[in-house]
């Protein structure tokens, strides 16, 4: 990870991320267009925030990326913010500026994986939950087969996509997969008054924070904990989640309500996933996609697919296969 905190490592895996992003903004267009499911989302652009000017100072590197990129983008002063989130008309006086993406898009990941889940059964794919993976079966070149406590697996191809789990799994076929477990933490509370709500997302830049609405609730996550693969939900968590939203939106949702969560993101030393193939000829990886996984996940469902298909991708992806840690 200190390797990747040059400027010029910052470009290259900013690139890379925009660029998976960007991809999956697309097939994400395509999905939708194809199935018409719903999720809750919402097409309004997300707001980032900055509550103190070297955050906005700071942000110009990442408009440099955008902008190499084409993706449209505005400045906004304090008070321009509430054009597109009315609510923080409350409280410009707590924000130093902002940037506002139009083309991004939000909704309830949960809803739309388990409105994925049931369009896959419909279309015949067979799911096995609940299955603890004891043993890969490999002759050296080729994967024979995966085993669990209740059967054994074989397939032609199979693709590892197991998130903060692909290192400790795959440690058994001498593959090191640089991922760690950095741990998130979210609230979700039901809207009180629309109007004191969100339009979209919000993100607050200073306390690394998400804000999001669906139709009738409110979403907070954010944060970034190193403390291995225990899930645990410290109050003190809890009340940064709270303090941000009541800070900004204190109209909009009863946090006497929220549901409290925490999670595993599986985070690679420079933010971007692996895609890609490994050293076994029928073994793909998809997996370490961090803080970004619903961004970022059509488009490397995508990408991973074609490669398995022994296709052209239709973006680049050698740059993204876990052989860049092995240079």
């Amino acid at each position: 990870m200190l390797q990747n905190c040059t400027a010029a490592r910052y470009q290259i895996n900013k690139e890379r991320m925009v660029r998976i992003s960007e991809y999956s903004r697309e097939m994400f267009r395509r999905f939708e267009a194809q199935t018409g499911m719903n999720f809750e989302g919402r097409k309004k652009g997300t707001l980032q925030i900055f509550r103190q000017a070297k955050e906005v100072e700071a942000a110009e590197q990442d408009i440099a990326v955008l902008e190499r990129y084409g993706v449209p983008y505005r400045r906004l002063k304090p008070e321009e913010c509430a054009e597109f989130e009315p609510a923080l008309a409350r409280v410009t006086a707590k924000i130093a500026g902002g940037l506002h993406l139009p083309a991004d898009a939000t909704g309830d990941c949960h809803l739309f994986t388990e409105n994925l889940y049931k369009l896959c059964q419909e279309k015949g794919v067979q799911f096995h939950f609940n299955q603890t993976i004891s043993r890969i079966d490999h002759n050296g070149l080729r994967i024979k087969a995966v085993e669990t406590e209740t059967g054994r697996f074989e397939a032609d191809a199979v693709v590892c996509a197991l998130g903060c789990f692909s290192r400790t799994v795959l440690a058994q076929l001498d593959l090191n997969l640089p991922i760690y477990p950095v741990k998130g933490y979210s609230l979700t509370l039901p809207v009180t008054n629309s109007d004191g709500a969100p339009v979209s997302t919000v993100l607050d830049e200073s306390y690394k924070v998400a804000i999001t609405r669906f139709d009738n609730r409110i979403r907070v996550g954010g944060m970034a904990e190193l403390s291995g693969y225990e899930i645990k939900l410290p109050e003190k968590r809890r009340e940064t989640l709270a303090l941000v939203v009541n800070d900004l939106f204190p109209e909009g949702g009863d946090l006497s309500q929220a549901l409290f969560w925490s999670g595993l993101r599986p985070m690679t030393p420079d933010s971007t996933p692996l895609i890609g193939r490994t050293r076994f000829d029928n073994l793909f990886l998809n997996t370490g996609h961090g803080t970004l996984g619903w961004t970022m996940s059509l488009g490397s469902a995508k990408l991973t697919a074609d490669i398995v298909s022994g296709k052209d991708t239709e973006i680049r992806s050698d740059d993204l296969s876990l052989s860049r840690y092995q240079a």
